[in-house]
């Protein structure tokens, strides 16, 4: 389930209790986006309040913040299964 789409507000979604919030980036303006997500599990009383897990993939490049941010909250699933 998708919480927003809107890539002002970066893209987030629930997953197994847990809060995956893409943050795709360059390293210089115009160039390549390098998919990057935060990872928050919920805790006991259903909040989001423990400390954030960060990943950032820069061994992946994409050409836009969209595949960028589509890698991430993949790669933040497949994480999150394999644990």
């Amino acid at each position: 389930m998708i919480m927003s789409e809107d890539h002002a507000m970066k893209s987030s979604i629930c997953y197994k209790n847990c809060l995956i919030r893409s943050e795709s980036f360059q390293l210089i303006p115009n160039s390549s986006w390098v998919p990057q997500y935060t990872l928050t599990r919920q805790n006991r009383m259903n909040d989001f309040t423990a400390i954030p897990r960060h990943h950032a993939r820069l061994d992946k490049v994409f050409a836009t913040e969209t595949e960028a941010d589509d890698f991430a909250l993949q790669d933040a699933m497949q994480w999150i299964d394999s644990n």
